[in-house]
Parts: C-alpha cells; sequence; structure tokens
C-alpha cells in the first residue's frame, strides 16, 4: 500500500513549485490548513485595512458559493485584480470543503500600475509599501494560470479522496439552510436536494433536525410564508402572484398552507395588516 501524503507536504510542494499560497477550507469557510502560513506581504496590507479585509471575505464567500452552484473550479479577479481560483473538493461525490490558490498578478503591461493605483485608493500604506508588495506577487499568464489549475485540479482530487473532512450535523445544515434561502422561489424536492448534497433522504433528514429541530420540508414552508408574508404587507401583488413567486405551485395550495401555518387566509393577513397600519397612523 503506498503511503498518503500529508496535507501539509502537498501544499509545500505545490507552493515550491509555483510560489503561489494554497489555502484549504472546509464548508463553512473556515481555513483548515495553508501554506505559507504568512500569506502574501501584499494581501497583508490589504487586510489590515477595514475595507480591504471585508472585501477579501465577501470575495471568499462569492467564490465558494459560485464552486457550490456550478460544481467545478472557479477562476476569477479579485477585487484587487489578482487571479485567484478555488477548487471543490469532493468526498465520496459530496462537496467536503474547497481549496484556494492565489494571488496572481497577470504579466500584462500595465496590469501591476493597475493594482498599485487600487491600493493608492483604498489608503492601503505608503508608496513604498505598495510598490514592494506588488513587486513580490507571483506574476503569471493566462497560459500559464491554465497548467497550474490542471495541476492544482489533481492534487485538489488527492485531498479530497485521502484526508478526510469532519462531517458535522452543523456545517451540512448550514448549507441546507444557505440553499433553501437563496432557491425558495424555484421547486424544491427532498430527492434534488439529496442529489445536489450527496446524502440519502434520513441522513439529510437527520443532519438537518439536529441542528435546527425541525425537517427540511417544514424549515422550507416557514422560509415561503415568511417571505410571501412580507410581499402581502409591501405590495399590492395578486394573491396568486404572491403565491408563484415565493415558490407554491398554485394559489389554492398556497392558501391552505398560509392558513395552515399563519392561521389566516393571505388575504385576511392582508386586511388585517392595512386595518393595523391605518390605526397607527
Amino acid at each position: 500500500m503506498s503511503e498518503i501524503i500529508s496535507l501539509e507536504d502537498i501544499l509545500k510542494q505545490l507552493y515550491a513549485i509555483s510560489g503561489i499560497l494554497i489555502d484549504v477550507y472546509d464548508l463553512e469557510g473556515h481555513s483548515v490548513a495553508r501554506y505559507p502560513d504568512t500569506g502574501a506581504y501584499f494581501c497583508s496590507l490589504v487586510t489590515r485595512n477595514s475595507q480591504g479585509c471585508e472585501r477579501c471575505g465577501r470575495d471568499n464567500r462569492e467564490a465558494f458559493a459560485t464552486v457550490r452552484e456550478e460544481h467545478k473550479v472557479h477562476i476569477y479577479r479579485c477585487h484587487m485584480g489578482l487571479y485567484e481560483a478555488v477548487f471543490p473538493l469532493y468526498h465520496y461525490g459530496r462537496l467536503a470543503g474547497y481549496m484556494m490558490t492565489g494571488q496572481m498578478l497577470e504579466k500584462r503591461e500595465g496590469a501591476a500600475e493597475e493594482v498599485m493605483q487600487k491600493a493608492r485608493q483604498m489608503n492601503l500604506g505608503s508608496e513604498e509599501e505598495i510598490a514592494e508588495g506588488v513587486k513580490k506577487l507571483v506574476r503569471i499568464d493566462l497560459e500559464e494560470i491554465g497548467a497550474f489549475v490542471t495541476m492544482c485540479r489533481v492534487c485538489a482530487d488527492y485531498i479530497a479522496n485521502h484526508h478526510q473532512f469532519p462531517v458535522t450535523a452543523t456545517g451540512t445544515a448550514k448549507e441546507i439552510i444557505r440553499y433553501l434561502e437563496e432557491h425558495y422561489r424555484e421547486d424544491i424536492t427532498l430527492e434534488g436536494l439529496c442529489r445536489w448534497f450527496g446524502y440519502s433522504k434520513t441522513r439529510l433528514n437527520q443532519l438537518f433536525r439536529e441542528y435546527t429541530g425541525t425537517s427540511v420540508y417544514r424549515y422550507l414552508m416557514g422560509v415561503r410564508l415568511t417571505n410571501a408574508c412580507r410581499s402581502l404587507r409591501n405590495s399590492e401583488k395578486s394573491i396568486y402572484s404572491v403565491a408563484v413567486e415565493n415558490g407554491f405551485s398554485n394559489q389554492n395550495y398556497f392558501s391552505r398552507q398560509f392558513k395552515k401555518y399563519i392561521g389566516c387566509t393571505p388575504g385576511e393577513y392582508r386586511r388585517n395588516q392595512e386595518r393595523e397600519g391605518g390605526q397607527k397612523a
């Protein structure tokens, strides 16, 4: 049996070949391994700035969301104009985490000056600090990025197959909740969720209930009805439009579920809200 290469050694070897930072995250976006530990000097200038740090976090979250939706490597330019790539880590067909590489400056005339200008506008440091940070960035052309991505994809597959990421009710449930809150307007089925997250119906509901105390179905119904109530209060849309826009197949089904969980029909709810609003005025 061949010896399993440690996660740290994989990241070290990738860095030795490319000079590019490699970071491994769990499903909740927490870093579980990184090499080198310190990261790029330029990025330290960015993250010590509150606006820059917030933008970096947003870039990461959006990149992870794209990988979850597209199920493939995502290559993009961050808010500072540097190339980064995020790879999905699958374990037995289930998304278990992410591997991120960055930050790469394109080998293009004017690219360095564009990044420096962004840094100046954000007041990331002195001219000397900014120049030093950009100077230390790894420069790479688009063809080299493609080759590096291919190499990283192989390593990502190895990491996912040989390094177990813990499956927790919290992490899985949060992913399901995020999906439901982003897609509640669509036709969501338990079978579809099981295919998306790679679990059986029993296991998916078990993990979800451990974290939320309720079933996937009831949680989804709550999300849809909460948004439907908001529409009834704040718009003049027809009951039919409110139903369809919030994921209900028809108005009759919407009205039955609304009365079951809210205690009145959608029309009664709207009239009650209008009366309360008039009294407050």
